[in-house]
């Protein structure tokens, strides 16, 4: 079964990461060590320790210079700053919550004052600068990992609408681009990670949650290719995201049964779930991201009947990027008992009018065991993997009382 080997891996989910957890009390020093290089501390730096919560805290300033972070203090909202690559992460002393780039994110710890120097907990801190964050239980190691070995999946926060980069080193593809008031924001989120042209472009199909942020971003960046569902809509917004192709002049393509290569063990698999249907939903493009053992299943708005209909198509995965933003009209028992994620993740937006997620799909999730991230109580969420283990940069994960009321 593809990347679900628990028992053998550092690293598998957050229940298992969950903030570099530690038995609090454990003997023996803790180190650090960036992409194999061990971080040399001293009496003057202080040195790593686990906190009251069994969380790694790190010296503020020695960790992330080191690192490659621009480091600054606020002391009067007694605040540790850094910043790198256009990242800007905000820490405050004794609370537990972060910021990044102004967004809030909680933690189950918080920084602290000790002999006078500021620890940070590390792992929450380093993957906001999409840092790979392990724990080397044998050799009391928090094993940092960056650079183009690593493939990260980042799912935006796009309001109510759907929008994924895949980050594979060189390699960059974006599945949908959000609304129409959502293409800035993502053509601006893009820029950290895109070197050269946009690789791939997949408009999964067009309705407007999914494709109306895809003229800014074809405005913003060359594209390599854009790959279509086939499917067309009178629309304004459809008309603005197909001019916008055509203006970019790059290679045109439709879904079919068809591999990308991203890397030397990483490739994107387009599978043909039919074009016939009546519904354009029931048309997007689905996608599957294999990276070694560990693969993640992306699926447009696609529908119960077309999951159906495609069981054959599908296997055992770790991350499902779930249909229809938690719709009812997808994310059947059947295709779960088949793809059987370890982890699911919802883009929706908070108080949506379409009453998404549903409680019916996302009690569907918690009764399968699954952990279930959403946008729109998260924010953004990043997924890294190395090809045998993966992680997210949140451990909030959603709960039956998630769903809105009816």
């Amino acid at each position: 079964m593809a990347g679900k080997r628990l028992a053998s891996l550092l690293v598998a989910v957050p229940l298992i990461l969950s903030l570099l957890a530690v038995p609090a009390g454990a003997a023996g020093a803790v180190g650090v060590t960036i992409d194999g290089t061990p971080v040399r501390f001293s009496g003057d730096y202080g040195a790593p320790f686990l906190d009251s919560a069994g969380r790694t805290q790190v010296p503020f300033r020695r960790t992330l210079e080191t690192f490659g972070c621009t480091v600054s203090w606020d002391n009067p909202s007694r605040t540790a700053w850094a910043e790198k690559d256009g990242v800007q992460v905000a820490v405050p002393i004794g609370q537990p919550w972060m910021t990044v780039n102004g967004h809030r994110v909680d933690l189950d710890t918080a920084a602290q004052i000790r002999d006078n120097r500021t620890y940070l907990p590390i792992r929450p801190v380093l993957e906001a600068f999409g840092a790979y964050v392990t724990w080397d239980g044998a050799a009391r190691q928090v094993v940092v990992t960056t650079g183009a070995a690593l493939v990260r999946v980042h799912f935006l926060d796009v309001g109510q609408g759907d929008a994924a980069l895949i980050d594979c080193g060189p390699t960059e593809v974006l599945i949908d681009g959000g609304d129409n008031g959502a293409g800035e924001a993502v053509a601006a989120y893009l820029a950290a990670y895109v070197d050269g042209p946009l690789d791939y472009l997949i408009a999964t199909h067009p309705d407007a949650d999914h494709i109306g942020g895809l003229d800014e971003v074809l405005a913003a960046y060359p594209v390599g290719e854009v790959i279509d569902s086939g499917r067309t809509s009178d629309t304004k917004t459809y008309a603005d995201y197909w001019a916008a192709v055509q203006a970019e002049g790059c290679t045109l393509s439709y879904d079919e049964d068809r591999i990308l290569p991203l890397s030397d063990n990483t490739v994107l698999s387009l599978l043909e779930t039919g074009d016939a249907w009546g519904d354009s939903n029931a048309c997007s493009v689905v996608a599957q991201l294999t990276c070694g053992n560990v693969q993640v299943l992306f699926t447009g708005d696609m529908t119960a009947q077309v999951e159906a209909a495609a069981l054959p198509l599908f296997g055992d995965i770790d991350v499902l990027k779930v249909a229809h933003h938690g719709s009812a009209s997808s994310t059947s028992q059947a295709f779960l008992d088949v793809v059987r994620p370890e982890c699911a993740v919802i883009s929706y937006g908070q108080g949506n009018r379409y009453g998404h997620p549903t409680a019916q799909v996302l009690q569907r999730l918690l009764d399968q065991g699954i952990s279930v991230y959403g946008t729109g109580k998260s924010g953004p969420i990043v997924l890294t993997t190395d090809g045998t283990t993966y992680s997210f940069n949140t451990s909030v994960t959603l709960t039956a009382h998630d769903a809105p009321s009816p």
